[in-house]
């Protein structure tokens, strides 16, 4: 079994998290997610994890530590992902790009929290 850590970060709190990551027959499984801060993503090399595939959320995945959702988008900017409340209208985490939600998809091609 292959696993890895994904970054994350949560709009309402401002706050990156990881999330641990599980591949499965090609496609990843999203397991736990746990506060974790920029600086040790990066120390750990977190920030370089690259992926492509299905991401879904395994049954009893926990979600974003800080607002507990278990959704994410990815930023139409800067490419990299935040949780989502399934609200139409999103701010992102990272780089603050605020639009609405057009499409969604658990299939993605992203590299750690540094696209």
């Amino acid at each position: 079994m292959k696993a890895n850590v994904i970054l994350m970060k949560c709009p309402e709190t401002k706050r990156s998290y990881g999330v641990r990551i599980e591949e499965r027959g090609g496609d990843w499984l999203r397991t736990w997610a746990f506060p974790l801060d920029e600086g040790r993503a990066s120390r750990e090399g977190y920030d370089r994890t690259k992926i492509t595939g299905n991401l879904s959320p395994a049954e009893g995945f926990n979600g974003c530590p800080y607002c507990g959702s278990k959704e994410f988008v990815i930023c139409g900017r800067c490419g990299k992902l935040s949780c989502w409340n399934k609200e139409e209208r999103i701010t992102c985490g990272w780089c603050g790009l605020t639009g609405d939600i057009t499409t969604t998809t658990d299939a993605v091609s992203v590299r750690g929290g540094d696209m």
